[in-house]
């Protein structure tokens, strides 16, 4: 008599949630329910999530059985939200943001160096400073993310009242009353010029001969237009003294309009080792007038600091520059 065979064992949505349920992996399954509901298609958010098909649609039914209602329905070869999907999805981020938090709650508590670290930096620390440090840091803890978004000092501010960075690194003073700031390094302001101009020839430059020059600034809400104008009011030049003839956004467009005989302007010493050692741009003090700001962390007032961001201010306050 021919033994029997073995029955052929298939995996059910309920083995298949078991399996799931092992691991940390609730955040993970609202994570591929985003990432579906927003491309509406589960091969896309696959793509999106580097997953394959299977594993989003498991994730999606454990997901669905977990809170006892369809979050999709696939009928017609189409992926649209139920209304219970659209339900969760106006309160997924908030889930995920809550998710995040308290990872990032524990692993201060511990003291460890891990997770994510969201950084907003002026455009100054975070073009010149940050990368070569943020290259530190990475290498003494691989598994730290780092996520940096580059703006300018008054929308740091804005960055962190929104929850979205945990540190900021902003130029001079801000004016916030949960902004608490910690002094780092001071940086100097140097009027810049091409290479080939007048000022090459001169070891500074006298207030009258750079209001005689056409200017290009930075945009409104940047530290370093705001200290520049300040400490030139205080000499005697008030803003509506320059000669601007462009307002530009980027450091490096501005070092180009420079180069390119547009104008002068005033800039940071760090922003310049490139321009300085190739010999397109040179650098002057202002005859008299020192003008110097401070590069400071700020925080909020009451925030929990990681131990990942109180590393990397230490890392900027002893760069040196």
């Amino acid at each position: 008599m021919a033994a029997q065979s073995k029955p052929i064992l298939r995996p059910t949505i309920r083995s298949s949630y078991r399996s799931l349920r092992s691991g940390p992996v609730d955040q993970r399954r609202l994570e591929v329910f985003r990432a579906v509901a927003r491309e509406l298609s589960f091969s896309r958010a696959a793509l999106r999530l580097h997953l394959s098909q299977s594993a989003v649609s498991q994730q999606v039914a454990a997901l669905e059985l977990e809170l006892g209602g369809r979050l999709f329905d696939r009928s017609q070869r189409r992926v649209k939200l139920t209304a219970a999907g659209a339900a969760l999805l106006g309160r997924v981020d908030t889930l995920l943001g809550d998710f995040a938090e308290a990872r990032r709650a524990v692993a201060a508590a511990r003291g460890a160096v891990e997770g994510d670290l969201r950084v907003s930096s002026s455009r100054t620390v975070g073009t010149y400073m940050l990368p070569g440090l943020l290259a530190t840091l990475g290498r003494r803890h691989p598994t730290l993310r780092l996520r940096v978004s580059i703006e300018n000092s008054e929308r740091v501010i804005g960055t962190l009242l929104a929850g979205a960075a945990d540190v900021g690194y902003v130029e001079d003073e801000v004016s916030h009353p949960r902004a608490v700031l910690e002094p780092l390094l001071d940086d100097e302001l140097l009027v810049v010029a091409a290479a080939t101009h007048r000022f090459a020839a001169q070891p500074e430059v006298a207030l009258e001969d750079l209001a005689s020059e056409p200017l290009v600034t930075r945009e409104p809400g940047s530290g370093t237009r705001r200290v520049a104008e300040e400490r030139l009011a205080a000499a005697g030049l008030p803003a509506e003294s320059l000669r601007v003839v462009a307002e530009l956004t980027g450091i490096e467009a501005i070092k180009a309009a420079v180069e390119a005989g547009l104008g002068v302007s005033i800039l940071s010493g760090m922003t310049l080792a490139k321009e300085l050692t190739l010999g397109t741009l040179v650098a002057r003090p202002l005859a008299g007038i020192d003008i110097r700001r401070r590069i400071s962390a700020v925080t909020l007032a009451g925030s929990t600091e990681l131990p990942a961001a109180r590393e990397l201010t230490s890392l900027i306050a002893s760069a040196g520059y």
